[in-house]
């Protein structure tokens, strides 16, 4: 029987191999970029994939400079380089020496055009989105039971507000039908309104870890919730379909149990703050007021109210006498130049002339008659009296000689 190997010795061994290999030391591969990081330092750590594989890639800076894209998650291109393997780890990966763009992922694809139908829908719309409540008694999360990302969660709203209510819906957030278990997760919430807000949290990933979350189904359904939903998948730089559709987006799901409760110790500040503002406007309202009091307190009319209050008593028999006393007079002197005109008014009524005996004599017209001249035989005359009338037929008319 054969000695056995040890790790190291297996490892060296498919290193001179790997290393041995004319096609290995020569690549060229197609591919889609998936899980891109550009380091700081400018070397890139990607991998490629078809429908059914993936490998791990690198291009060190010095490769990098000659790059006439920028890579990113979704981009299809051919890589040129040869097969390395770290014997420390037993890991291949593909060293990077050149790469082409040759086009755009499928998925990448599918992402922008189901982005930009749901877009024209409405389903990204600021206006619709719910806002968050400020102090909910009651968190639902939707995640992974046995994830990190449940502890994260959990030790973030125990330090910000401890006394808090929260219901886990376990989910699985990986894996071709894992958008359906979030979906049953917003409807357990919904149909037992046992939530005043929602979290969909998972932690970082590929681009095909997160794809759950960018499932048209999956999107309708958080549009469609009654209770505000936070979406909080992967790291700052992925972003999702549930991202764009949610009533706010949270970068990571630490930064989501950040979002969705206060701080209890800086609300009790901000409680004691105004507390304080209250009690100093307060005080120095009472001091004005107080104030105010005594300077009306040492007036004479509040020493001696009564002493007041005579005073304008008089004052107001004052007026009223001399109110009367000019009205008297007023109506007096009204009465006395009424009085006068009727007098006149008399003297002048032709009809108080006849109450002394006098009379006047009229033709059949009304024509008052003032001389005899003016009449003949057998004309008809009217003689008005103080007391009735006089008709008349002249027999003869005698005129001054």
């Amino acid at each position: 029987m054969e000695k056995a190997l040890t790790v190291s010795q297996l490892n060296e061994y498919i290193k001179q191999l790997v290393s041995s290999d004319e096609v290995l030391e020569s690549l060229h591969v197609e591919g889609e970029i998936s899980n891109c990081t550009i380091h700081y330092s400018g070397h890139i750590y990607f991998s490629i994939k078809d429908d059914k594989c993936a490998i791990r890639c690198v291009m060190f800076s010095g490769y990098t400079k000659s790059l006439k894209f920028e890579p990113a998650d979704g981009v299809k291109v051919t890589v040129y380089g040869y097969l390395s393997f770290y014997e420390k780890t037993g890991q291949c990966q593909i060293v990077v020496t050149d790469m082409l763009e040759s086009g755009t992922g499928d998925l990448f694809i599918k992402f922008e055009n189901l982005k930009k139908k749901l877009e024209k829908e409405g389903l990204f719309d600021t206006g619709k989105k719910k806002p968050l409540p400020f102090l909910p008694e009651t968190i639902g999360v939707i995640t992974s039971s046995t994830g990190a990302v449940l502890q994260d969660i959990r030790n973030i709203l125990n330090g910000r507000f401890p006394n808090y209510g929260f219901i886990l819906y376990p989910a699985t957030v990986q894996g071709t039908d894992a958008h359906k278990t979030v979906i049953e997760g917003l409807e357990y919430f919904n149909k037992n309104k046992n939530a005043d807000v929602i979290i969909i949290a998972r932690g970082g990933g590929s681009v095909e870890d997160l794809w759950p979350f960018n499932e048209e189904e999956l999107a309708y359904a958080i549009h469609n919730s009654n209770i505000p939903v936070i979406s909080a998948i992967g790291h700052e730089t992925d972003f999702t379909i549930a991202d764009f559709v949610a009533d706010a987006r949270a970068a990571t799901p630490t930064a989501a149990a950040q979002m969705v409760i206060p701080e209890k110790k800086r609300l009790e500040r901000d409680v004691l703050t105004q507390k304080e503002s209250l009690e100093f406007s307060y005080a120095k309202l009472i001091s004005n007021l107080s104030e105010r009091v005594s300077d009306l307190a040492k007036r004479p009319v509040m020493k001696r109210p009564e002493e007041y209050t005579n005073i304008l008593a008089m004052n107001l028999d004052n007026l009223t006498g001399r109110f009367f006393t000019f009205s008297k007079q007023y109506l007096d002197n009204v009465a006395y130049k009424l009085s006068t005109l009727i007098h006149k008014a008399d003297a002048m009524n032709p009809l108080a002339v006849l109450s002394r005996g006098y009379s006047i004599t009229t033709d059949k017209k009304g024509h008052v008659i003032k001389s005899a001249d003016n009449l003949n035989k057998n004309d008809v005359i009217l003689t008005t009296l103080h007391a009735g009338k006089i008709r008349s037929v002249v027999e003869k008319a005698v005129k001054d000689e």
